[in-house]
């Protein structure tokens, strides 16, 4: 890694020009940050990447031609550890198969300028600490994948693979307004929608309340993990929590620390979670 007084070098990678405009501009306002070249063509972005040695790679993962997971997979055994690679792209979708690949991070288009400087403040963390066993909460791991592995994501029907909430083997992505984040499952106690700002609202087991990103709707919470139920139009809960429904009332009671909040199971919901919690 390179000490932090040398400009942080950069090569956008996207099929997109307006894109590539748009994340070069903010770029530029950093005196920090060097874009030091730009490809629209994913099949020539290996070798533009391999000439340049960049420290830092914004590559779009859906392109013709190639993908960017194909790109990175190309570029695997040939660049060093050390390039950091955030995946650019308009399709949410494909996060949790970038955080797989090994991403850096996710940049999701069309990004808010406080997204943007959360990734640029942990680039500038990462090169910094200079050591790829980073304290990076968006990765399981620091290693390449491998090519079988790669092969098994490539298998999989990204196009399939919907919304803002994606489940991996130990921890859940969560695109929240303000960036990216990894949590275990027992992390979330319950979302709630919020009718004033129409977001949904996630909060944790530690009370911290994160607001969702406006796409989000109530199917790709309840996709995140089999302890999550509906229990009203507007809310939602981690079955892990829950010690009793009370009859009549249909009041939720739940273990500590969250004994004293006030949750009902509407009718509509009631027959549904009381199945689910047959088969959990």
């Amino acid at each position: 890694m390179q000490a932090m007084q040398d400009k942080i070098k950069v090569v956008i990678v996207d099929d997109e020009p307006q894109s590539i405009h748009k994340l070069q501009d903010d770029l530029a306002t950093l005196v920090d940050f060097e874009v030091i070249a730009t490809s629209s063509s994913a099949v020539s972005a290996k070798n533009l990447v391999m000439s340049m040695q960049p420290d830092v790679l914004f590559l779009d993962v859906e392109m013709p031609g190639q993908t960017g997971l194909e790109v990175l997979q190309s570029l695997r055994e040939e660049m060093p550890m050390e390039l950091i690679v955030v995946f650019y792209s308009a399709f949410d979708k494909y996060m949790i198969e970038a955080l797989r690949a090994s991403a850096f991070d996710f940049l999701l288009k069309p990004y808010q300028q406080e997204e943007l400087e959360l990734v640029v403040d942990r680039i500038r963390q990462k090169m910094v600490d200079g050591d790829e066993k980073d304290s990076s909460a968006a990765l399981e791991s620091s290693s390449w994948p491998s090519v079988s592995a790669m092969a098994s994501l490539k298998a999989q029907d990204l196009s399939g693979v919907n919304g803002q909430l994606k489940t991996s083997a130990k921890r859940l992505a969560i695109q929240t307004i303000s960036g990216l984040l990894m949590l275990k499952p027992d992390d979330v106690f319950c979302c709630t929608f919020d009718e004033d700002t129409h977001l949904w609202q996630l909060k944790l087991s530690n009370g911290q309340i994160y607001k969702l990103k406006k796409q989000t709707t109530a199917k790709t919470i309840l996709s995140m993990s089999p302890s999550l139920a509906q229990v009203r139009q507007d809310c939602i809960i981690n079955l892990d929590y829950l010690l009793c429904i009370e009859n009549y009332t249909l009041r939720c009671i739940f273990s500590p620390p969250f004994d004293q909040e006030e949750i009902t199971v509407s009718r509509r919901c009631y027959k549904a979670v009381k199945d689910q919690l047959e088969i959990l």
